[in-house]
């Protein structure tokens, strides 16, 4: 099994004797709702694996529909979207 590379984490240490660079903002806890939407209370996170050829196709789904509708169009909608749709189908 190959091995995973390791970070490169040299850009985030000061050496001894050198001022300590300001501190980041905090990034907020969770990313803004589009406009006209509520935030949704999330209970559970899911990781997703695509393949290169499903990866383009939602991007390019995503790219035409932002040029479309002039709006922001995140693939988090598009995934919440077809789950629902194929739960309410099978009987989930």
């Amino acid at each position: 099994m190959a091995r995973r590379p390791h970070a490169d984490l040299d850009a985030l240490t000061v050496p001894k004797g050198e001022p300590t660079p300001p501190a980041m903002p905090a990034a907020p806890a969770h990313a803004p709702a589009a406009p006209g939407t509520k935030m949704k209370a999330y209970a559970h996170t899911l990781s997703l694996r695509l393949t290169a050829e499903q990866y383009q196709r939602l991007r390019g789904y995503v790219r035409e529909q932002e040029a479309t509708t002039g709006q922001r169009f995140a693939h988090q909608t598009i995934i919440e979207t077809a789950l629902t749709e194929w739960l309410d189908r099978n009987g989930g």
